[in-house]
């Protein structure tokens, strides 16, 4: 837009005296684009483009290889808008200079001219600091003003569209904050309304996390959903400083240290119920990384028998429950459902005859009948040091949250042993191992063995989508792998994706589990101090089955997949079998028991076990010859190499050939992108959905659902809001170009070809 016209700066003709030692323009040319700058009203760089002597982006990157400064991408930068109080913006703004970081004693600032001088005089003296110039494009330079300037303008653009819906924070009393220099910024509407956003979203779509992640050019929010993150958001980088300052105030954290780690608590309202929120910043290469664990008292504590254990596990359960001592050890990797299981343990438990108290960090789920302690290490209150409290507190039944080192094991052990009834958990594999790690964690292995009454092995495997689940065909070596005969894999079930499951195939998690009560026999291996396999094999011979057989079981019922159980089941780990008769067997084994097959290459000599390779035995000296493997040993399939990001873009035209025309124009540019392509506006929502593109090039005309539809829809979910949609359409009129940017479009192209 032009300007009434006025004579050129001297910084502005110190741009055209530079660009003629530079050989761009001649001396001619000095004085015609001074006189056409000021009749237009142009400033100079305009000007320059206007003419087709050099494009803004070119000019900063001469200026910036000519003066050695460095060129800096503004689209892609972290805009502190706390930054608005070192710098005026009627300085900043006059001289086009952006303010960027301090660091001591220096302000760093990018602008499109380094040859003003007086600018930069101007921000020195304004802020008392020593400034350190980058280079960046004019255009940048007036975005990175409204960035830092008007942050709030600038989200309310985004946000416009997007249903207002807010959560209320519950004040939480915690003298060790202090609240008292927020910062301006984290408290503006749009900010505040995007946060709640993201954390009303994750409480709606069941998340257990929430993680937002600063990337190199944008922010990135992702959801833990049935334990697989998933990407949901994805904001510009300007968004991130604001962004992250408003959790941390949710979360009583103090906003100006960004250097090290905190921890801290949001508490919100949400509708009619009340929701904790475990809060962890995390210093980044890229900034700033937040995540939230979500712990929502509105799902309630489940009952033991919806957890998927089978009836003969069940009635296990309920025994050890029963029981007036002793302790229960629930164990497996974080996530896997170990507090869920425990707490449905504690509700069989409760009754008013009885005191119940937990030590937890934190407490995931309040209830009536029990008393609860959460661990606060900065206080002092840890495990071991609750736990000999609580011992004087007369309790019937101690639920520990974690056995992590062992003093607490002892104090635990000791409680299990005196009357009280402990129920706890530990980070292994499976049973025997959580047996072997209490012996060493230093507790007797005759303590373990006289103590602990049932060992609970388990992992979370998601469920196949009913409303999407269809018999499928398995891999043969994926069959092999899980020991399932051909007959039986015709049970087996996938979900196909649906938008009930948000086309992942799956919808909720299910156990598998382990359960194991220490029998006599048991307790005989475990005093003399046994290994982990010995252990193993006598739970299988008195018939409890490992996790990988109820992941089996629940595979042929349909209820999850075999990619489910081989992601969450480490299924060499457990239970070896022979390769002749496919019974179970111990790695100590040279032959099996059961059929005499060979397990392992031995010496005829002296017995001693060979390795592969060898050609004579290295105890004795006798050649056996080439030792070969016993069986070809059946691997997983192996994991996927990590992938680096690709840009995706969506193309939605009616029309097949300028959709074809249209994606071939995009995958044979250098911009890298990888073309989807939608025939109408339904289609288009759909993959959006799906596919997640990075930028949606959209025609206007459609049947069903047009153009401007299609746009106001992504505008009004916060999942789009910030999706870039280019219009590519053959309507010229104002008015379509009008009504295209008030629905939320970012640009408006009008198509070079005709149908």
């Amino acid at each position: 837009m032009s300007t009434p016209a006025s004579k050129p700066s001297e910084a502005q003709r110190s741009l055209l005296r530079f660009l003629q030692r530079e050989g761009k323009i001649a001396a001619a040319d000095v004085v015609r684009l001074e006189k056409e700058a000021q009749e237009k009203g142009l400033p100079i760089a305009e000007a320059l483009e206007a003419a087709g002597i050099i494009s803004e982006r070119d000019l900063a990157a001469l200026m910036a290889a000519t003066l050695r400064l460095r060129q800096i991408d503004l689209t892609a930068y972290p805009f502190d808008p706390g930054l608005a109080r070192e710098l005026k913006e009627a300085v900043a703004t006059r001289y086009e200079i952006v303010p960027l970081r301090v660091d001591g004693r220096t302000i760093e600032v990018a602008t499109a001219n380094p040859l003003d001088l007086d600018g930069l005089k101007a921000v020195e003296f304004a802020t008392g600091k020593r400034v350190k110039a980058v280079v960046a494009s004019r255009s940048e330079i007036r975005d990175g003003l409204a960035h830092v300037y008007r942050l709030q303008e600038s989200l309310d653009q985004f946000l416009q569209h997007v249903p207002d819906e807010s959560v209320t924070v519950t004040e939480l009393h915690d003298p060790g904050n202090d609240l008292r220099k927020v910062a301006q910024e984290a408290e503006l509407p749009p900010v505040v309304k995007l946060a709640d956003l993201i954390l009303i979203e994750g409480i709606k779509s069941r998340a257990s996390d929430v993680h937002v992640e600063p990337a190199t050019d944008a922010v990135a929010v992702r959801y833990r959903i049935d334990g697989i993150l998933e990407e949901s958001f994805r904001f510009p980088k300007w968004v991130q400083n604001a962004l992250v300052a408003r959790l941390k105030v949710m979360a009583k954290l103090d906003i100006t240290e960004r250097r090290l780690p905190q921890d801290g608590r949001i508490q919100l309202r949400y509708q009619d119920r009340v929701v904790d929120l475990r809060v962890s910043s995390l210093p980044a290469h890229n900034g700033e990384k937040i995540t939230l664990r979500i712990l929502d008292a509105a799902t309630g504590i489940k009952a033991l028998d919806r957890l998927g254990f089978s009836d003969s596990d069940l009635q296990k359960m309920r025994d050890a429950i029963a029981k007036p001592e002793g302790l229960i050890l629930v164990t497996g990797p974080t996530g896997s459902g170990k507090t869920t299981t425990l707490y449905a343990l504690l509700r069989e438990k409760i009754s008013p005859n009885l005191n119940i108290v937990t030590i937890e960090n934190p407490i995931e789920y309040q209830l009536k009948g029990i008393n609860q302690v959460e661990v606060n290490d900065k206080q002092g209150l840890t495990f071991a040091g609750v736990l000999r409290s609580v011992l004087r507190q007369d309790p019937d039944v101690i639920l520990i949250g974690e056995i992590r080192d062992e003093e607490t094991a002892q104090i635990a052990m000791q409680a299990a042993q005196t009357g009280h009834l402990v129920l706890t958990t530990a980070h292994t594999n499976d049973a025997s191992a959580a047996v072997t790690r209490l012996i060493d964690l230093g507790i007797e292995s005759s303590v373990v063995a006289s103590t602990v009454h049932l060992v609970v092995a388990q992992r979370l495997v998601r469920r196949c989508c009913p409303a999407c689940s269809e018999p499928y065909v398995t891999a043969d070596d994926t069959r092999r792998l899980l020991r399932v005969d051909e007959a039986a894999a015709a049970q087996i079930r996938h979900g196909t994706g649906c938008m009930t499951c948000r086309q992942t195939g799956y919808s909720g998690r299910i156990g598998v589990y382990e359960v194991v009560p220490i029998t006599p026999a048991l307790t005989k291996l475990i005093e003399s101090n046994a290994g982990e396999s010995i252990i193993r094999q006598q739970a299988r011979k008195e018939g409890h089955n490992g996790v990988i057989d109820d992941a089996r079981e629940k595979l042929l019922a349909g209820v999850t997949t075999p990619e489910e159980v081989l992601r969450v089941v480490q299924v060499n780990d457990y239970a070896p079998r022979c390769p002749g008769c496919e019974r179970e067997v111990v790695d100590e084994y040279s032959v099996c028991p059961h059929c005499g097959t060979e397990l392992r290459a031995t010496c005829s000599g002296c017995g001693k076990p060979l390795t592969a390779g060898w050609t004579s035995c290295p105890y004795c000296g006798i050649k056996p010859g080439a030792v070969k493997r016993a069986a070809a040993d059946v691997d997983a399939p192996g994991r996927p190499p990590a992938r680096q990001r690709s840009y995706k873009a969506l193309v939605v035209d009616d029309s097949e050939a300028i959709r074809d025309i249209v994606r071939i124009t995009l995958e044979r540019s250098d911009l890298g992108l990888s073309v989807v392509t939608a025939c109408d506006g339904k289609e288009a929502l759909e993959r959006i959905a799906v596919e997640r593109p990075d930028v949606v090039v959209l025609d206007l005309q459609m049947p069903e659902i047009d153009g401007f539809e299609v746009c106001r829809r992504l505008r009004s979910d916060v999942r789009t809001a910030f999706l870039p949609v280019l219009m590519l359409t053959a309507q010229q009129g104002e008015e379509h170009v009008t009504k295209a940017f008030a629905v939320g479009t970012d640009d408006y192209v009008v198509k070079p070809f005709r149908r």
